[in-house]
This record gives C-alpha cells, sequence and structure tokens, in this order.
C-alpha cells in the first residue's frame, strides 16, 4: 500500500508559487482593508484544496492600490496510471482582480506569464460600469504529484 495524501506537498508548490507570484508583481499588489478600518495585509488570498481558511479575507474587506491576487485550488484531482504508481494533477487557478479603474491587468499578466508554466489561455474579463464589474484574468497551473507503489 502508498501513502497518496498529496495535501504537504500541494501546500509546499502553493507556497512557492505564490512567493514567485509576489516577487514578479509586488508593485501592483493592493492592500486589504479589513472591517473595522485596519490596513495591514497585502491583497492576496489563498483558498480551496490545501488552504486552512474558509473565508478570507473576511466579509467587508475591501481592496485599495491595485491588484488581488487569489489562489484558488480546484478540489479536483485528474489522476494518472502508471506500471508502478499514479500521477495525481490538481489544478490552482490565480484570479488577478484589478480594483484601480485606471489600470488593467495586462502587465501583471506578462510578467506572471513570464515566471509561470501555464496551462490553456488565460482569461480576462473586462470592467463594465453598466454591471458595476472589476477587471479580472484568469490563469491556471498544473501540479503534479507522483505516488508509487510499494
Amino acid at each position: 500500500m502508498f501513502d497518496a495524501n498529496i495535501l504537504p506537498e500541494l501546500q509546499a508548490a502553493i507556497f512557492q508559487v505564490r512567493s514567485e507570484v509576489v516577487a514578479a508583481i509586488e508593485g501592483e499588489i493592493g492592500t486589504y482593508t479589513f472591517p473595522g478600518g485596519v490596513t495591514t495585509d497585502p491583497a492576496i488570498a489563498v483558498l480551496g484544496l490545501g488552504s486552512e481558511v474558509t473565508v478570507y479575507p473576511p466579509l467587508g474587506t475591501t481592496v485599495a492600490g491595485g491588484l488581488e491576487v487569489v489562489f484558488v485550488t480546484l478540489n479536483s484531482i485528474r489522476i494518472e496510471q502508471r506500471l508502478d504508481g499514479i500521477v495525481q494533477n490538481v489544478v490552482t487557478q490565480i484570479l488577478l482582480k484589478q480594483y484601480d479603474t485606471t489600470k488593467s491587468t495586462i502587465p501583471a499578466l506578462f510578467k506572471l506569464l513570464s515566471v509561470l508554466n501555464i496551462i490553456g489561455d488565460p482569461i480576462r474579463t473586462l470592467s463594465d460600469p453598466f454591471v458595476s464589474n472589476i477587471e479580472v484574468c484568469q490563469v491556471q497551473i498544473l501540479h503534479s504529484f507522483y505516488t508509487g507503489g510499494s
């Protein structure tokens, strides 16, 4: 029997990707203003499979000064069989949410494309004042973990 728990490896991989993203677009990331007016954290959220939080940032939080970066790791794991084990593939979506209506997600996207191996094409949704939305750009990355039999 083998241990197919990839959670510790996944958390380490997401932490590494988060560090790479922050280094690439650091000057463009906004800050969270939490309910009660506290403004300290950069606007970065890590959610989904492997995260230890259920709702972050807390409801009522706003973003000032630019981008919010949201990592959402999907809870669907694609499994590929190998002769002596399996490969588990997990997708993380990275959302760039631009709260500054005078700016675009494109400069940050180009910086991310230079440091990440994305899967598929990025998807960009433009802001529209008639539906009161912000510009959002989404990319996806793949984490693959091999588990061998014994």
